[in-house]
């Protein structure tokens, strides 16, 4: 009968001691499951503007007309050309040495893609063309990022 008394009383201390361990010890933390909601409070009229323009030839064009009332902001630009002959760069107004906003540097020529890519920040008023000139002969993709800001 005293082994009996004793065994309740030691199950008694374990349960007492599990529920005060458990009451201390750290307690798991719970990621959160859904996404938080973010907006750019410091920038609200920005708006992501992406220009992707494919040629097999060498071209100058307007890709992208800045629309009234906004200024568009070019901040990357990238190519890729399945050959070795490439040269990319956005203009402002004509096609000349002097209009030139960025030349994008080739960075890779390896297993014969070239790839031409760099950082930017080039500002375009509005009613503005981003004239893109691809010197190529063979396919090529550009792609331009950036984003419009509201100026009123």
């Amino acid at each position: 009968m005293r082994a009996l008394k004793n065994t309740f009383t030691v199950l008694g201390m374990l349960v007492v001691a599990g529920v005060v361990v458990a009451e201390f010890a750290p307690k798991n933390v719970v990621a959160q499951v859904r996404a938080a909601l973010v907006r750019d409070a410091d920038e609200p009229a920005r708006q992501a503007v992406v220009i992707r323009k494919f040629t097999n030839s060498s071209i100058f064009e307007a890709v992208y007309t800045v629309p009234a009332g906004k200024r568009f902001v070019l901040e990357h630009m990238n190519c890729t050309s399945l050959g070795p002959n490439l040269f990319a760069g956005a203009y402002l107004g004509s096609f000349t040495h002097a209009n030139i906003a960025h030349s994008v540097p080739i960075i890779s020529t390896a297993a014969g893609v070239t790839i031409a890519d760099s950082s930017a920040r080039f500002y375009y008023d509005p009613g503005t063309d981003v004239n893109l000139r691809i010197f190529t002969t063979d396919a090529t993709t550009c792609t331009l990022t950036g984003y419009t800001v509201d100026l009123s």
